[in-house]
């Protein structure tokens, strides 16, 4: 097969060279856009690498070409930017995979494996599985990762973000599943349109529905005049349901009809009013159990759950803990004025390390109160243990509820952190095997 690289670094065209010919491939490369899009067309290559950033000609340009006039030749997508909307642009633009500047090798092997997966279900007129060659990104509230579970969540925001689909978004608390929500929103048609947020956890069972469906003058006491309500005030813009597990079972029902016919009454009113809002919702919770259990109606976890995307634990996801931690101190420059910090190697190592029971919100607590309470530059391994101590308070109610199994993973991967890795000395303090330890690591996904 043959592969055409476009990129304006010579050195890295030369490695990229290498790697190729390395794994049997013909190899051709180009430093600018428009010499690329005339070598694609004489030579039709199986696979282009692109660079994002060229001199000639927006790198987004060039692949809606090569897009548009060779829909047989896949792109992999090369950028040195954590810019999450011009990624999503590129997947719907019809990028097959993107990688991230400094290239890491298994990455890019990776890519090409998948490539190589979806190149033979093609010849054997199998459909790929979509998700191998479908990415994207965040909305309005920036979304950082690389790691391959949060590929799968791109590549599952570019997919549903035109649609009214309705999408159900699981994970713990603090995987950042209001921003994948904000995402699908800002990053799709609708962006324009109203983006309005329901919080279950907060509603009060008596006012819920008024507040949902809105209501009319004389409707009840002290209702003087007709008000509007969320699923009105939406349009056909998205409403989110942040804990929709908490939903009361009363409501459920409405919600289940309004799902269903995309028709409601305001309360106290018998005219049926019509609404396109597109609903996501999101939960912490196992709503198939709560569905078994009798707390949740069947029929509405079924139609919540036409599509589902599912928030990784920051555990799950440890190679995006320099991207995040980089991401928040810069952050923390705009919303709180405080100079930018680094961090030195022992610091870094210890935020990777860390188990994050509190996942990204927890992360992002933490190096926001190192940063305020440090006055050196340069935040170092005993400012984020000092920054951890003050945090575990913030996630002591998870806690109590967790199953054993839970509490077990937590104390193994709190004692990785406070060792530094040193699996040694893991094992001896807490008195199992390495094979054991390797296998509850394995088990744990730690990378």
């Amino acid at each position: 097969m043959r592969v055409l690289i476009i990129d304006d670094q010579a050195s890295l065209l030369e490695s990229m060279r290498e790697f190729f010919e390395g794994r049997g491939w013909e190899v051709s490369t180009a430093l600018r856009g428009g010499q690329g899009l005339q070598m694609a067309h004489s030579i039709n290559p199986s696979l282009v690498v692109l660079d994002l950033r060229l001199p000639d000609m927006d790198g987004q340009r060039v692949l809606e070409q090569l897009r548009q006039e060779m829909p047989g030749t896949q792109v992999i997508v090369v950028t040195a930017f954590q810019d999450m909307e011009n990624t999503i642009g590129c997947i719907k633009l019809g990028a097959f995979d993107f990688i991230h500047k400094p290239i890491d090798i298994n990455e890019l092997d990776a890519a090409l494996d998948r490539f190589t997966k979806v190149s033979v279900a093609q010849k054997s007129q199998q459909q790929p599985d979509p998700a191998t060659f479908n990415h994207s990104s965040e909305g309005n509230s920036y979304i950082v990762g690389k790691s391959k579970s949060m590929k799968e969540v791109f590549k599952k925001i570019a997919m549903v973000s035109d649609s009214k689909v309705t999408v159900l978004i699981q994970g713990e608390s603090g995987t950042g599943k209001e921003l994948i929500a904000r995402a699908i929103h800002y990053q799709g048609s609708f962006r324009k349109l109203p983006f309005m947020v329901v919080d279950c956890s907060t509603l009060v069972d008596t006012l819920t529905e008024s507040q949902l469906f809105g209501y009319e003058k004389g409707a009840f006491t002290g209702a003087e005049i007709t008000r509007k309500g969320t699923l009105e005030l939406a349009g056909e813009g998205t409403i989110f349901f942040d804990e929709i597990g908490e939903l009361p079972l009363r409501l459920q029902s409405k919600l289940l009809r309004f799902l269903h016919e995309k028709e409601y009454a305001r309360v106290g009113g018998s005219e049926l009013m019509h609404s396109d809002a597109r609903i996501l919702a999101a939960t912490n919770l196992d709503l198939a159990r709560m569905a078994s259990e009798g707390h949740m109606r069947t029929d509405l976890f079924y139609r919540l759950q036409v599509v589902t995307i599912h928030a990784p634990p920051l555990r799950n996801r440890r190679s995006d803990i320099p991207l995040l931690a980089c991401h928040f101190l810069k952050k923390m420059r705009r919303k709180f004025n405080i100079p930018v910090k680094t961090l030195t190697s022992g610091a870094m190592n210890q935020l990777e390390n860390y188990s994050w029971p509190g996942n990204v919100r927890q992360l992002e607590n933490c190096l926001t109160r190192a940063a305020v309470l440090t006055k050196a530059s340069v935040l170092t391994n005993q400012d984020i243990m000092n920054a951890l101590s003050e945090t575990q308070g913030e996630i002591s109610k998870n806690l109590s509820f967790k199953t054993l199994a839970e509490v077990e993973k937590e104390h193994i991967l709190s004692v990785v952190a406070s060792k530094n890795g040193n699996l040694g000395e893991v094992c001896q303090t807490l008195g199992i095997s390495r094979p054991t330890l390797r296998t509850k690591l394995r088990l744990y996904g730690y990378e």
